[in-house]
């Protein structure tokens, strides 16, 4: 759903005045895009994603901090020549929020539009063999906490400490291999599709596109090979008992979800709130500056979904 504001009206206490309309429609659509309103800033953007969960999330690791209220992060920091793969936000984690609202301080002068798939379709379209092999041994994410690579482990988990990490992850199934401190992966098994219990659907939900080693631009590939073997790279997802994920299926999943995907063009003060468990999201290339903020809420957990209860 795309609604535009003629007179330029405040987002924050429009979307409290048509929350149920919004709520609606994120089922439906999957995202809706605020146009042409007058956002108020960050200030005005952080009101506008209260107004539209019940509740930010302010603990989260894998963004950058944008703001001192810790509830507006910058957006992925990734090359502009680059193009963010289709990714439900934080899918490779225990927690994760069923809302994400993108906000444009600044378009790029070409490109960076913003990218969306619909799990759902996905799941309609993939070959039944892969969903049932897929429904059946779920993912087990690695990730690799190489100290001037990515974000660190500490940022990611919020803990000070290699004991706090173990103390504040273990009870969630998480498994830990430290050859030091500078050198640290963490492993996780989760779900690759998600049952949505208040519609009673599923939807593909997950990060393969993100931390698959064939899924990596050439470029990216290259460099990594030469300083790690493929299944060491920084990040990487297999087959929950571990097995390999055929490049084949790889390549599969990137062709469906691109043919499900929808571009969205941005311009200066776009808003766009994004329902997390159903749609998958991205950014394609660009030139220029782009200036992007993010907020997350409502957030919801893996043990929780998976015993069909609502979080």
């Amino acid at each position: 759903m795309h609604i535009t504001s003629p007179s330029r009206e405040p987002l924050a206490p429009w979307i409290r005045q048509h929350r149920d309309r919004i709520d609606e429609a994120l089922w439906t659509d999957g995202h809706v895009l605020f146009r042409d309103f007058d956002v108020g800033g960050l200030d005005g953007f952080e009101a506008s994603a209260a107004s539209a969960c019940d509740a930010l999330y302010r603990h989260y690791g894998d963004l950058p901090l944008a703001s001192a209220s810790d509830n507006v992060y910058f957006a992925t920091p990734y090359p502009k020549h680059l193009e963010i793969r289709f990714h439900n936000e934080a899918s490779h984690t225990q927690t994760w929020p069923s809302r994400q609202l993108f906000f444009c301080l600044e378009p790029a002068s070409e490109g960076g539009e913003w990218t969306l798939s619909d799990g759902r379709q996905v799941v309609e379209r993939l070959p039944a063999e892969m969903l049932e092999r897929f429904r059946e041994l779920g993912l087990v994410y690695r990730r690799r906490f190489i100290r001037g690579l990515d974000a660190s482990w500490e940022q990611f988990f919020q803990v000070a400490s290699l004991q706090e990490l173990r103390e504040k992850i273990a009870p969630t199934g998480h498994e830990i291999d430290a050859a030091s401190e500078n050198d640290l992966t963490v492993s996780y098994r989760t779900h690759a599709l998600l049952r949505i219990p208040e519609r009673g659907s599923e939807a593909w939900f997950n990060q393969i596109l993100l931390h698959h080693p064939d899924a990596l631009p050439t470029q990216v590939d290259a460099m990594l090979s030469k300083h790690f073997r493929r299944d060491q790279y920084p990040r990487t997802v297999f087959f929950g008992d571990g097995s390999p994920i055929p490049a084949a299926w790889v390549r599969t999943i990137d062709r469906v979800l691109t043919e499900c995907a929808i571009h969205i063009p941005t311009q200066a003060h776009d808003v766009l709130l994004v329902n997390n468990l159903l749609m998958a999201h991205g950014r394609l290339p660009y030139s220029g500056n782009r200036q992007v903020r993010v907020a997350l809420g409502d957030m919801r957990e893996h043990a929780a979904v998976a015993t069909g209860e609502p979080a």
